[in-house]
């Protein structure tokens, strides 16, 4: 399978639940071999992955005030950059819990979300505007000042078509964030193939801020900043994380659900990236 980044020829890695992963030979990248569209998409991320466990929530909907203090974090953080606030879309917005937390602090926009069910929730009880679709197929007229990928990049099937829209729907300047997995962390590194984040079919890339910054640059975009974000989950998302990672053990059943605990960060960074302007002048 060629590389979705660069095109170019790769070798096996290892397998991880059945599943070949694969190492670029001239970029390095690294991705599963799926070969994933739409079908993968409306397949994948259905409502079992948002409450069925496994690499997915266990009760996506214990998680609305962590997310939504997320939303408000990265507000926060990009205030740091620009001035001003203004339009976000905010790209894989589930039930707009993320999306709330930066219009807490001032920002409009969309939430854009491929299960229907999950964004109705949104609408329905957040009264925010919603669209479904998945982000290689989103087309609207309007430009936004930042788009918001928070542990989206590594489930995008069509890379290259994701960042040349990200690029067309942001405005000249425009900002956009990732949150995403850290392949050259520490944990990574010492767990290698058993690492917890390789968990295909859900996930399909695993980027080092390096190589998704050098990625990038082609579409236009310049980094500003990066870091390690602090994060927390549920119990009962920690529960289910572990259990599809190492299997049944009866010492999960100490953890308790409700309490949240903190996730490790150093298995994730965050990096803004500013589309640089089309005025040469």
């Amino acid at each position: 399978m060629k590389c979705p980044l660069c095109d170019s020829n790769s070798k096996l890695a290892f397998k991880s639940k059945g599943v070949n992963i694969l190492d670029c030979q001239n970029c390095a990248h690294r991705f599963a071999e799926i070969e994933a569209g739409e079908t993968h998409v409306n397949k994948v991320y259905d409502n079992t992955y948002f409450n069925g466990g496994g690499a997915g929530y266990s009760d996506y909907s214990l998680e609305a005030d962590l997310l939504r203090k997320r939303g408000q974090m990265y507000a926060k953080k990009i205030a740091k950059y620009r001035n001003s606030k203004g339009r976000i879309l905010d790209v894989g917005a589930a039930a707009g819990f993320v999306l709330k937390g930066y219009q807490d602090e001032g920002w409009k926009g969309i939430g854009l979300e491929p299960n229907k069910s999950i964004g109705q929730i949104g609408k329905d009880t957040l009264g925010l505007d919603i669209r479904q679709n998945s982000f290689e197929k989103f087309k609207v007229d309007e430009k936004f000042d930042l788009i918001s990928m928070i542990q989206v990049v590594a489930h995008l099937y069509d890379q290259r078509t994701s960042f040349e829209n990200a690029a067309f729907l942001l405005n000249d300047n425009g900002l956009l964030l990732i949150e995403t997995w850290n392949r050259d962390s520490i944990s990574a590194k010492f767990f290698e193939k058993n690492w917890h984040e390789y968990s295909p079919p859900s996930v399909l890339h695993w980027f080092s801020l390096a190589g998704l910054t050098d990625f990038l640059k082609q579409f236009g975009f310049e980094k500003i900043a990066d870091g390690r974000p602090s994060k927390k989950i549920s119990g009962k998302h920690a529960k289910s994380l572990l259990k599809h990672t190492i299997g049944n053990n009866f010492l999960l059943n100490l953890i308790p659900e409700k309490f949240n605990f903190p996730y490790p960060s150093e298995d994730l960074f965050w990096a803004l990236y500013r589309k640089k302007s089309n005025d040469t002048t």
